[in-house]
């Protein structure tokens, strides 16, 4: 599988960057998540270590709210992330991926989530007024998400003896009506996602001596944290229909080899897709920091 990033922003206008750094205060052990090119922080990641557990807070700094939690074990291993909406147990689990999938990758992950459904064509007989919003492109941030509510027209007569049993007739739906789908009720559906990391190998012909002396030489970045997030088109251990995925977010780890507790990196996040989705930015900002090969 490909894992190089675009060399651009630009595919176009609708990536936005986040800049990912960790706390000056060691003792904080908090890591920041900030807009490119600006210094409010947007959101912080903070841990906590429970009894059998440890935690991970991913909290909005304008409102100090917790937005999601990130669990790991103490002994063993998994990951899981919830937000504290969800009714007890509930959660959504980073699985390693099967080496039998398509986009199988070293240390690869996949999850599933609700999402919107795709979009579906406009019709030619279709206008702006009966597409929904969703169908428009125009996100509804939550989870999971909603559907925009259609609140039906009621037409409210005083009620009479003698019109009792008439009005009950007219509301009460025909059995051909009944078993009318609806056009417009849109329920959200379950998408699957994998995580890949971007693989650095040196080349097979450098010796190991060679390795080492240029890894001293070198103060760049080495990348071996970074991954890319997308989307597939069905559960990725199916090998029907598999394409190459869209990314829709990519991390890039900018830390600087033997820097000690401190991490840096930037966040990528393709808008459009997210918007599509209709899960808001936060949920794919956590799971990005609780990959369990970043910071």
């Amino acid at each position: 599988m490909n894992t190089t990033p675009p060399s651009s922003p630009g595919a176009g206008s609708h990536l936005v960057r986040y800049v990912v750094r960790s706390s000056d205060v060691l003792s904080d052990m908090r890591i920041n998540v900030s807009e490119e090119g600006s210094e409010k922080v947007m959101w912080y990641k903070e841990r906590f270590l429970a009894d059998e557990e440890i935690v991970e807070h991913l909290v909005e700094n304008a409102t100090s709210t917790i937005l999601w939690t990130m669990h790991r074990p103490k002994r063993g291993w998994y990951i899981r992330i919830r937000t504290p909406s969800f009714p007890p147990g509930v959660f959504i689990s980073l699985l390693p991926l099967p080496r039998a999938s398509p986009y199988h990758a070293d240390a690869a992950l996949t999850f599933a989530c609700r999402t919107n459904p795709p979009s579906a064509p406009k019709r030619s007989e279709d206008s702006d007024v009966t597409l929904t919003d969703v169908q428009r492109g125009s996100a509804v941030h939550s989870y999971p998400p909603t559907p925009p509510t259609q609140v039906p027209t009621f037409v409210i007569d005083p009620p009479s003896p003698r019109s009792v049993h008439a009005k009950l007739a007219q509301i009460s739906p025909s059995p051909s009506s009944s078993r009318r789908p609806s056009s417009r009720a849109q329920q959200p559906c379950v998408s699957h996602f994998v995580l890949v990391p971007e693989s650095a190998k040196p080349p097979e012909s450098v010796s190991m001596f060679s390795r080492v002396v240029s890894v001293l030489r070198s103060s760049a970045p080495t990348h071996s944290y970074s991954f890319m997030l997308a989307p597939t088109p069905g559960p990725p251990s199916s090998n029907a229909g598999a394409l190459p995925p869209m990314p829709l977010l990519w991390f890039r780890d900018t830390t600087p080899v033997w820097t000690a507790r401190s991490s840096s990196g930037v966040i990528e996040l393709d808008t459009e897709q997210e918007r599509a989705l209709g899960v808001g930015t936060s949920f794919y900002v956590a799971v990005a920091l609780t990959d369990v090969s970043v910071i």
